[in-house]
């Protein structure tokens, strides 16, 4: 009786092993991009978020305190003082603490900046003062500058660097303006280049374009064309999203924050109260 002797083909060690040290090469090269790149997507997420709270915050204050006589968008620009403007957001807003100038818990105790700070639910931290107060809107000089905002996105326990997790915003009687726009010279985005990254004229980059390349590219991005380090690929990144809450959020894809008048009309359509919305 003839006995069969069935042969497989199949990789030798030797091949097996190639084939993991490539795998293992493409990896190393592509794990921390793919990494980094969410990591500061993820980043810009959370200072988007926080960004357009505070603007509906804002929007639900100022109808809240209409006046019949001043019906119209005349009655939404209101002088908040640093400290009127964090009693708004203490109201609105999911607050976990408060601190005051001279006490700390909240965030920012490293830094220089000075003012009243709030500790938000989701992680975050704020800082509200009177910088700037008395000048004007870089692109708009009808629109005077209240104060500062400051964010940053992860509260106390990361680096709480200028560019890396906290952002500034100018507090205006039209809304929050991001430091280091196209056309802003109080803390023009160039302070961000040559600072590499560290400085909060980092801000509306991170906002508008959703990455950091300030820190891997300088020398090739810019406010034009070339918003990111791979530009010729993904080119400026716009939101089109549209459900609730997103469309209880200012588009911030313009250098000037707006009221969302979508979110208002979501708000009647659904039957909640302005006063008691809380996000």
């Amino acid at each position: 009786m003839k006995k069969y002797c069935l042969k497989f083909n199949a990789f030798t060690l030797a091949e097996m092993l190639v084939v993991l040290f490539v795998i293992g090469v493409i990896s190393m090269m592509t794990i921390p991009t793919v990494v980094k790149v969410n990591k500061e997507r993820a980043i810009s997420d959370l200072l988007n978020e926080n960004y357009k709270k505070i603007e509906l915050a804002l929007v639900i204050d100022k109808i809240s305190n209409f006046d019949v006589s001043d019906f119209g968008f005349s009655a939404l620009s209101k002088p908040y003082t640093s400290s009127e403007f964090t009693d708004v957001l203490r109201e609105k807003m999911k607050v976990l603490n408060y601190c005051k100038p001279t006490e700390s818990s909240c965030g920012f105790e490293s830094d220089n900046l000075t003012g009243y700070k709030l500790r938000m639910m989701n992680g975050s931290s704020m800082l509200i003062n009177d910088d700037f107060r008395g000048e004007f809107d870089p692109i708009d000089n009808t629109n005077p500058i209240l104060g500062a905002t400051y964010i940053d996105v992860d509260g106390p326990i990361s680096s709480n660097t200028a560019g890396r997790d906290q952002f500034g915003f100018y507090t205006t009687q039209k809304g929050l303006i991001p430091m280091g726009g196209p056309k802003d010279t109080l803390v023009p985005f160039t302070d961000c280049i040559q600072k590499e990254g560290l400085s909060y004229a980092c801000s509306a980059w991170v906002l508008l374009n959703k990455n950091m390349d300030y820190k891997n590219c300088p020398n090739v991005i810019n406010w034009d064309d070339k918003v990111s380090c791979n530009w010729w690929f993904f080119g400026r990144v716009e939101s089109n999203e549209v459900s609730e809450p997103v469309r209880c959020r200012s588009d911030v894809t313009l250098p000037i924050p707006r009221i969302n008048q979508d979110c208002l009309k979501w708000l009647f359509n659904n039957k909640i109260d302005l006063l008691s919305y809380r996000f």
